[in-house]
């Protein structure tokens, strides 16, 4: 992951998310929508410099960007997605480095799963609203006309 911080542009690098306790069939499920829809999304995004969320299972940040913003804010449930957004919005980049994985556990009952889909659908919705301005922006070209409509 170090290696795309030699470009100063590179704000952030997001890694490849899988999941760690598979076995019953709602954390195979999980593991299908892990595989097909995040890492493959974060691979064509990667080219189109729009990856929306650097997510906190693994992920790396340039030190001395996130401090000129504050740091992570707590103004939505989402706040790894609010940073990246907040970065694409002033013209840095993300890039998603492949080789570099982290096992996340996820919830194993459909109840959790729920519970875990409506805070991030929450924050999502939250970040959209933030970062509105951002959304059918001319200057804002793959986020503005791709990555965030197909967030909604």
């Amino acid at each position: 992951m170090v290696r795309y911080f030699t470009d100063p542009l590179i704000a952030a690098v997001s890694g490849n998310v899988k999941v760690g306790n598979r076995g019953k069939i709602v954390t195979e499920w999980q593991h299908a929508e892990y595989v097909t829809g995040f890492n493959l999304e974060r691979r064509a995004y990667s080219e189109l410099n729009c990856i929306t969320v650097v997510p906190g299972a693994i992920g790396a940040w340039r030190r001395d960007i996130l401090m000129r913003q504050g740091g992570f804010r707590s103004d939505t449930l989402a706040e790894d997605t609010d940073m990246t957004l907040s970065l694409l919005e002033q013209g840095y980049h993300i890039a998603f480095e492949e080789r570099a994985k982290a096992y996340t556990e996820t919830p194993e009952t459909f109840r959790s799963l729920l519970k875990q889909r409506f805070r991030w659908t929450y924050g999502t919705l939250q970040c959209l609203w933030k970062h509105r301005s951002a959304l059918f922006c001319r200057r804002q070209k793959t986020l503005g006309f791709i990555a965030m409509p197909f967030m909604w």
